[in-house]
């Protein structure tokens, strides 16, 4: 057993619970919208942002949806596809770069552990980034950049996937700030 107070081992997120994490996401983003749609102002205010990463994440969360497959790995490809095929605007294009990243990442992983959740932001950042001519920091790039750098301090703190998920959201929050 481990002594450390900050490390809490748990069991990975099965296919099963990443579907349900996947759809929580949906339902927050679909929340937010308003307040997402607001938050851009890059390269010009559109407003249309939040909606444009519903519909993208609405694509792809309905084409993971349709599989009967129980791996994280095979479960984030067709996230990554139904994102890549139902991307909206420029946000949406560049939130389905982020899946497919992330796709990458999850290869060979069953269920999502620590590990996996490293592997997958650090590819999700580095094919988002690549995935835009011009990158530009204070956007969307820069919250995914902090997300895998904080993925990969979280994993030193802990084993607990959920515990590790909490504090990138935590990294998000604080970038987006």
């Amino acid at each position: 057993m481990n002594d450390h107070p900050a490390v809490k081992i748990s069991q990975p997120i099965t296919g099963e619970k990443y579907r349900l994490l996947i759809e929580a996401g949906l339902t927050w983003l679909r929340t937010n919208q308003e307040a997402v749609n607001a938050l851009n102002v890059f390269p010009v205010p559109d407003g249309d942002t939040g909606t444009n990463m519903v519909l993208t994440l609405q694509a792809a969360f309905d084409e993971m949806a349709s599989t009967n497959s129980k791996d994280v790995s095979s479960l984030s490809e067709n996230l990554a596809h139904g994102a890549l095929m139902g991307a909206r605007g420029n946000s949406g294009v560049i939130l389905s770069q982020i899946w497919r990243g992330f796709s990458k990442g999850m290869e060979n992983c069953q269920n999502l552990d620590v590990n996996c959740l490293v592997k997958g932001l650090k590819q999700a950042q580095e094919t988002a980034y690549k995935g835009v001519v011009r990158p530009v920091e204070g956007t969307i790039l820069t919250v995914c950049k902090d997300m895998a750098i904080a993925a990969e301090k979280a994993a030193n703190e802990t084993n607990d996937p959920l515990e590790m998920l909490r504090l990138i959201t935590e990294a998000a929050k604080d970038s987006v700030e």
